[in-house]
């Protein structure tokens, strides 16, 4: 800058008018600052200012009420000259300013302190600048901080002439987007109108108003509902829907007259009254005042595809019904079959107690090793459609491995002396003595795969390993190892050794028996315990069968032993009455019972039953299910609502499913006895129910006076089970909940199968924890759908739910 001052002063001014600021209005930025710039300095006057030739505006002021004034008369000028801070302590003393009208005017200017704003090419255009009544100077923050606000001002006005350039550049571009974009939106309308052409040549199409007056539609539309163009122009899309379904789809297009879209499957009905099914989307189409002038629907016809899931289904229910028949089948074969063998093993029994005769010994323990085995071979078929149904629960009690394992090896030590093999234990010293666990369950899986390996070996010997494979966290890993030199399974066998019904060779059922499910169930036995089931073989050299299972170290208290069936028969007294129809389980329970004490009555069905009942006074019925004349069923409930009788009645069948169980207990009986059982187990249930005991009122009680809820079926089927029971009532919350929804939407839909199939379903949930089945019978027995009785009933059954749901959360402690 080697010009003249007068050169200097006209590049300043050309530089100040580049950023056309002056006499602009004031903006909020800069008063922002100058109010910050007043605070910062604790000054009640603050300027951010302009300077030309002849005078000085203010772009933004605090305690100044002139918006400009002359430049010879202002502090500024100086300022503007220079490149940093001015500051004037006291002006009265300042020679350039003291006599400045500013100065001398009452209560007049004292203090000043300002800074050039200078562009970016080095010309200053303006001040920040503060001024006080008082003498004073600004201490180093607030010359720091009147810098910085000073650059910031400089920025703000640097920033507002760049963007003006850029306005006119971007008006440029702007213009060019526009023309660009009109370009496109004519291409995107060109492919939109050969897009939906296309849809039209491959889709159903049909053009509605808001209201659902169809405007036109296509001929691939018209084609599959059977119309002309003109049957359909101007008319309501009601004539293409069902009668029940137009309450339905007036809310439908209440939603596509605000704008929503809808899509998904659509029953339709066709000009013949046919069902037609579409994946369809209707798509609402809005004006620039977001205004619904037309509907387009899109669909595709999918009749075929939806008729074809029907037949599935039906298919479906077809084979759910066939597994029903089955597992009736399986439990009326069961009762048949497991009745005379309850009879043969029971007779045998009494006659093993009291022969003497060692050669009647030997055929009486003859029968029964044959009798144990067609029983063995019939519950590996029950076993089976118990896993089948889900009804197999594991127990979980105290139980000595040991003894499990010697259990097992007296049952089979026979068999292996017979073929003059060897049977080896090896018991692990770090097996806990007591486990937590399912012994049964264990004994069967040992039974099972022990006695495989001598089945299947002719010579050397057979020996059982049980050794802990590991500890964590308190779980022991009990591993069993059965080994055997038999005859081994090949390679190609061993994938398949486990399935059901398969054997390593087709001859060995010929030459050893058996059913080819015993290692199939074994597996999901062990599974069922979280453990697993492995299989080593070679032919010629053998097979080693392992599996472990996951246990808990079982702490045991010693206390007195629990009475036997000896200690039972203790001054036994009281009459029962048996009604069973198979005379030789008829003996055979007068006799285990007479030779006790108790005076048994014996009815052959129902009927003579109800009439012994009439006649005497009983302590206990045990009542078989499957009677002629009248069932066990029929007979228990004219007891609790004929004879109003409190009465305990035990159910004794070959039966095992669990609905068998829930019909029992919703017939009003107390207890069950599963066929066939054994003396103590006999001698136990009429034990628990005779002698002077006082019966509950919820056990018998009518189905009108029944409890909201009652834990007696599920302490009875669990054995006291608390895990279980909790299990089994967090199921119930859930299933009952999700049933109920499905109940309501079946409601909704006004499906009379739906809501009946539900209840019927629900019922086995309620069954559960004892819960009046009436309001669920009402549902399932209704012949035509009656819209206020179902609501009603619905009502009452929600009701219902939220006192089970209250009483369980906070009696049960469910969470």
């Amino acid at each position: 800058m080697n010009n003249s001052p007068e050169q200097q002063e006209i590049e300043r001014l050309k530089t100040l008018l580049s950023y056309n600021i002056l006499d602009t209005p004031p903006e909020e930025d800069f008063d922002n600052i100058a109010r910050m710039i007043s605070i910062i300095c604790e000054t009640p006057v603050a300027l951010i200012s302009m300077m030309d030739h002849n005078r000085q505006w203010f772009k933004a002021k605090v305690g100044m009420e002139d918006n400009e004034v002359i430049r010879e008369e202002t502090f500024c000028q100086y300022t503007i000259r220079q490149s940093s801070l001015l500051e004037i302590p006291d002006a009265t003393l300042d020679e350039r300013v003291k006599n400045s009208p500013f100065v001398t005017q009452d209560n007049g200017i004292r203090f000043y302190a300002g800074i050039p704003l200078t562009a970016s090419n080095g010309y200053n255009i303006g001040t920040v600048c503060v001024a006080d009544n008082k003498p004073r100077k600004l201490s180093e923050s607030q010359k720091e901080a009147l810098d910085l606000l000073s650059k910031q001002v400089m920025y703000l006005i640097e920033s507002r002439k760049k963007n003006r350039q850029l306005s006119t550049e971007l008006e440029q571009v702007l213009n060019k987007k526009i023309e660009a974009a009109q370009r496109s939106f004519k291409q995107k309308e060109a492919e939109y109108n050969h897009l939906l052409a296309a849809i039209k040549l491959s889709n159903s199409v049909v053009e509605f108003s808001p209201q659902g007056e169809i405007l036109q539609a296509n001929e691939i539309f018209l084609n599959v509902m059977g119309y002309d163009e003109k049957e359909l122009r101007g008319k309501s899309h009601e004539i293409l829907i069902f009668e029940e379904e137009r309450i339905l789809n007036t809310g439908f297009w209440n939603d596509l007259e605000k704008g929503k879209f809808k899509g998904g499957r659509y029953r339709r009905r066709h000009k013949n009254g046919s069902d037609i099914w579409y994946q369809a989307t209707y798509n609402p189409i809005l004006n620039l005042e977001q205004e619904v002038v037309k509907v387009i629907k899109i669909a595709q016809d999918i009749t075929s595809e939806i008729e074809a899931a029907q037949t599935l289904q039906k298919a479906k229910e077809a084979a759910e019904s066939l597994n029903v028949q089955k597992d009736n089948f399986i439990a009326n074969v069961s009762h048949e079959i497991r009745t005379p063998i309850h009879a043969i093993l029971g007779f045998t029994g009494l006659l093993l107690e009291e022969e003497q005769e060692e050669s009647k010994l030997s055929y009486l323990r003859s029968v029964k090793t044959a009798g144990d085995n067609l029983l063995f071979l019939v519950n590996d078929i029950l076993d089976l459609s118990k896993i089948d149904a889900g009804l197999i629960q594991m127990d979980s009690a105290p139980f000595s491995p040991a003894e499990v394992v010697e259990n097992v090896f007296s049952i089979l030590h026979l068999k292996a002396q017979e073929k003059n093999i060897g049977l080896d234990l090896n018991f692990g010293p770090e097996v806990p003595g007591h486990l937590m666990g399912d012994r049964n369950r264990l004994s069967q899986i040992l039974i099972n795969l022990v006695g495989n390996a001598i089945k299947f070996t002719e010579k050397g010997r057979v020996e059982l390993e049980v050794a802990v494979k590991k500890e964590l966290h308190g779980v022991y890993y009990v591993e069993f190892k059965v080994k055997d030199s038999g005859t081994g399974i090949p390679k190609d066998k061993l994938e398949t050794i486990f399935q059901r019904f398969s054997q390593a060779d087709e001859g060995i059922s010929r030459k050893y028996g058996g059913t080819g499910l015993g290692l199939n169930i074994s597996r999901q036995l062990v599974e069922k315990q979280e453990g697993s089931m492995e299989v080593a073989s070679e032919p010629g050299k053998g097979s080693v069968f392992s599996f472990t299972i996951p246990y808990r170290k079982a702490e045991i208290v010693e206390k007195d032993a629990p009475g036997n069936a000896e200690q039972l028969d203790e001054n036994c007294f009281g009459r029962i009455l048996l009604c069973e129809d198979n005379e030789l389980n008829q003996r055979l329970v007068r006799v285990l019972l007479s030779e006790k004490g108790y005076t048994v009555d014996i009815a052959e069905n129902g009927r003579k039953g109800l009439e012994y009942f009439a006649a005497l006074d009983y302590d206990l019925v045990l009542m078989d299910l499957q009677m002629p004349e009248k069932d066990g069923f029929q007979t228990t409930r004219e007891i609790r609502q004929k004879f109003g009788s409190k009465v305990p009645v035990v159910a004794l069948t070959a039966n095992f499913m669990l609905v068998e169980r829930e019909r029992c207990f919703a017939a009003g009986m107390n207890d069950y006895l599963s066929k066939p059982f054994t003396k103590n187990e006999l001698l136990q249930v009429i034990q628990k129910w005779v002698p002077g005991r006082i019966f509950s009122e919820e056990v018998v009680a009518s189905s009108e006076e029944k409890p909201v809820f009652s834990m007696a079926y599920l302490e009875d089927f669990s054995g006291g089970d608390e895990a279980f029971q909790q299990e089994m009532i967090g199921l119930f919350l859930v299933k009952s909940a999700e049933m109920h929804n499905h109940l309501k939407t079946a409601f909704e839909k006004e499906d009379l199968s739906e809501v009946k199939a539900t209840a019927h379903k629900m019922k086995a949930s309620f069954g559960i924890v004892g819960a009046d089945l009436s309001l669920l019978h009402n549902l399932e027995s209704l012949e035509q759908f009656d819209r206020e009785e179902i609501g009603d009933n619905l009502n009452r059954l929600e009701r219902q739910l939220n006192n089970l749901y209250s009483y369980i959360r906070k009696e049960i402690k469910v969470p």
